[in-house]
């Protein structure tokens, strides 16, 4: 089966619509290929897709997954948490995101020290204490 004639394809498609106006892409732009090689159980998902849709696909996403969830807990969890650790793994969102090429998921940002000595005036200047204290 090609990967975007799947239903768990078509569900990722919908969960990562992506946001154009901040460069943020969509699933389907960026991970098709990387979707078979990345997720367990995708047979079993997307027989579960198919028997929740049968009449229609829902209008949210949202619906879908709380349906696919009573069916089978554990299975979709696994699924969906596969399905962040891929998006957000990918460089192009990251960088889209954070402006850094660096996977937000698993790794996490380490932000530069801070220079302390930057602050003095400002406590100097409050007597120490935070607004809400000197009131």
């Amino acid at each position: 089966m090609n990967v975007s004639d799947r239903p768990s394809y078509k569900l990722l498609a919908r969960m990562f619509p992506g946001e154009p106006e901040r460069s943020v892409p969509a699933f389907d732009t960026i991970a098709a290929a990387r979707l078979g090689e990345r997720f367990a159980g995708l047979d079993e998902i997307d027989a579960l897709i198919l028997t929740q849709t049968e009449a229609a696909w829902p209008e949210d996403v949202n619906v879908l997954l709380k349906a696919l969830r009573s069916g089978a807990p554990d299975l979709v969890d696994h699924f969906t948490e596969q399905a962040v650790v891929l998006y957000f793994s990918t460089p192009a969102v990251s960088r889209a995101l954070t402006g850094k090429p660096v996977p937000l998921f698993p790794n996490r940002t380490v932000m530069d020290d801070i220079d302390y000595d930057l602050l003095e005036p400002v406590i100097a200047n409050c007597g120490g204490l935070a607004d809400a204290e000197r009131s």
